[in-house]
């Protein structure tokens, strides 16, 4: 009888971790308020890899979540940006900008790994690859 009893605590324990589980990986792939857990899962995840990836700048307040630095100084903006890689194929990335809003003005290139962007500056048009224009333009 106790064996039993311990062997259905057992399945009910694992029953419940397989739950919770998929419960958070869905969460993950489907919630835009999960890109912390996506972006530190990004940086380690060794079957990405990292790709220069193109958008145009979007408007300063289309960010879609905020939270104060380190030091509580500044606030930091998060971006989900539709952008494009130098074949044309579209990604959903999302970008962190420190202390500031972005500016809508222009391009912005990216390294991006998986969803997140990891660094980016501002360029002109000219200086985007030919399907990354098309795309863009």
């Amino acid at each position: 009888m106790e064996a039993k009893r311990n062997r259905l605590f057992v399945s009910a324990a694992i029953v419940a971790v397989v739950l919770a589980g998929a419960a958070g990986s869905w969460w993950i792939t489907s919630s835009r308020d999960a890109w912390l857990v996506k972006s530190l899962i990004d940086r380690v995840a060794p079957w990405e890899q990292t790709e220069i990836c193109y958008a145009k700048a979007p408007a300063s307040t289309a960010y879609f979540d905020t939270y104060a630095d380190a030091t509580g100084a500044y606030e930091n903006y998060v971006y989900e940006i539709d952008a494009v890689d130098a074949s044309g194929a579209h990604r959903r990335v999302v970008l962190v900008s420190f202390g500031t809003m972005l500016e809508n003005e222009g391009f912005i290139a990216m390294t991006v790994r998986a969803t997140s962007a990891h660094a980016w500056e501002y360029i002109d048009d000219g200086s985007l690859p030919e399907l990354a224009r098309r795309q863009l333009c």
